[in-house]
C-alpha cells in the first residue's frame, strides 16, 4: 500500500474546508465523539524539538482525526521521547517508559538501533505493536528484527543520496561551474542508514562526475553550531577548490546554509541539503541552498497510524513488505513556491 503525495494532497483539499490550529499539547484525544472502542497510541519522537520530527507527528495526528470520523472510534494519542537527536540513552530510557505505561501501539524512529531493538522485542512480549518511520532497526532492504515490529515506512537512504548528487551535478550545470574539484560532506552521527545517504551521494558521484573528490564525512552529533563550524573550516581550508556541500540530514544542511550565508559564497559553492526546516527553506529562498532533497515524514507518520488501527481492529497487518519506500523529492527555487512543495517542506500547514 503505497499512497506517495496522494495523503498530502488530499489533507491540503480537507484544510480547505475545516479551520486550521495548532496543538501543542504532547496528549490529545483525536475526537470527542470516538465509539466503543478506544486505542492509546504514543509517538516516541527522537527529538521532540526537531521540526522534521514533528512534520512526522503532524501527519499521525491528522490521520488519527480521520480514522476516528471514518470509523467512529478513539484514539488516544500522545508523545514522548528525548528534545533532541544526540540523547540516544533517554530515547531508549523513554522507550522503557512507554513500554510501563502499557500503549496498544507505538510508532516511532531510532538513530540508536543497538539499543532499540530490546526494547521492540520487549515491546511485541507485553502485546504492543511497533511501527518505524524513517529511521529503522536496520539498513537497506534487511528483515532482520522484521518479527518484532509490523512496517517501517522510511524513504530509501541510498537513493536520496544518489538523488542528492544528481541535483548536485545539475545545480553545477545550471551555474556554468565545471565538475571538478572538492565536494564537502556533513553527516549529524555515524548511523548505519544515514551512512547509506553518504555512500549513495559518493557512488553516483564516482560514476557521473569522477573528476569531483568527494572529501572524508565531517560529523556534528546534531549540533547546528558544530555543523556550521565544519563548513566554514572547510571554505577556508579549500578556498576555490570547494565547489559543493552535501549535508544528509537537516542539521548539516542549516550548517552548510549557515556558512554559505556567512562566507558570501551562494554564487560560488552549491548546497545541497536533506529534510526541511525553516533554515534550510530561507535558505532556499536566499540563494544558499540549490536544493533540498525532501522526505515524507508527514505521509510515513500518517501511513503508520492508518496501519497501526488496521492492526488493532483486525489482528492482520495489511501490508505485505516490512519496508515500504514513501519516494524522496527534489525541492528548488523553482518549484518551491507550488502547493504541492509548500506541504512538503513545511507539512505543519496541513495540522488540523
Amino acid at each position: 500500500m503505497k499512497k506517495g503525495l496522494s495523503v498530502i494532497l488530499t489533507c491540503m483539499m480537507v484544510l480547505s474546508l475545516v479551520a486550521c490550529g495548532s496543538n501543542e499539547d504532547t496528549e490529545q484525544s483525536s475526537s470527542d465523539e470516538g465509539g466503543g472502542e478506544v486505542y492509546d497510541v504514543v509517538y516516541l519522537s527522537p527529538s521532540t524539538e526537531s521540526e522534521y520530527w514533528q512534520y512526522a507527528e503532524v501527519g499521525m495526528k491528522n490521520a488519527a482525526l480521520d480514522i476516528q470520523e471514518e470509523k467512529g472510534i478513539t484514539i488516544n494519542f500522545s508523545t514522548s521521547g528525548p528534545a533532541t537527536e544526540a540523547e540516544t540513552d533517554a530515547y531508549v530510557k523513554a522507550f522503557e517508559s512507554v513500554i510501563a505505561s502499557q500503549p496498544d501501539a507505538v510508532i516511532t524512529a531510532t538513530l540508536a538501533p543497538d539499543g532499540t531493538v530490546p526494547k521492540v522485542q520487549e515491546a511485541q512480549q507485553a502485546g504492543i505493536y511497533v511501527n518505524f518511520v524513517s529511521m529503522g532497526l536496520e539498513g537497506g532492504d534487511s528483515n532482520e528484527y522484521g518479527d518484532y515490529y509490523g512496517v517501517h515506512y522510511y524513504c530509501n537512504n541510498t537513493v536520496i543520496g544518489e538523488t542528492a548528487a544528481k541535483a548536485m551535478l545539475d545545480g553545477l550545470e545550471a551555474a556554468g561551474i565545471e565538475p571538478k574539484g572538492k565536494i564537502g560532506m556533513h553527516m549529524s552521527v555515524v548511523v548505519e542508514t544515514l551512512e547509506e545517504r553518504m555512500d549513495g551521494f559518493r557512488a553516483y558521484m564516482a560514476e557521473h562526475a569522477p573528476e569531483i573528490e568527494c572529501l572524508d564525512t565531517l560529523y556534528n552529533e546534531n549540533d547546528v553550531n558544530n555543523a556550521q563550524g565544519n563548513v566554514e573550516t572547510q571554505i577556508a581550508t579549500y578556498g576555490d577548490e570547494l565547489i559543493g556541500l552535501y549535508g544528509g540530514n537537516n542539521v548539516s544542511g542549516d550548517g552548510i546554509a549557515l556558512g554559505i550565508k556567512n562566507a558570501g559564497a551562494g554564487n560560488k559553492i552549491l548546497g545541497i541539503g536533506v529534510d526541511s526546516d525553516s533554515i534550510e527553506i530561507e535558505a532556499l529562498e536566499q540563494g544558499n541552498l540549490y536544493a533540498i532533497v525532501v522526505q515524507t515524514p508527514y505521509e510515513q507518520g500518517y501511513m503508520a497510524m492508518e496501519n497501526a488501527i488496521e492492526y488493532l481492529q483486525t489482528g492482520e497487518n495489511p501490508e505485505t513488505e516490512k519496508h515500504i519506500d514513501c519516494t524522496s523529492q527534489v525541492v528548488t527555487k523553482e518549484n518551491m513556491d507550488t502547493d504541492e512543495s509548500k506541504a512538503l517542506l513545511n507539512p505543519k500547514i496541513l495540522e488540523r
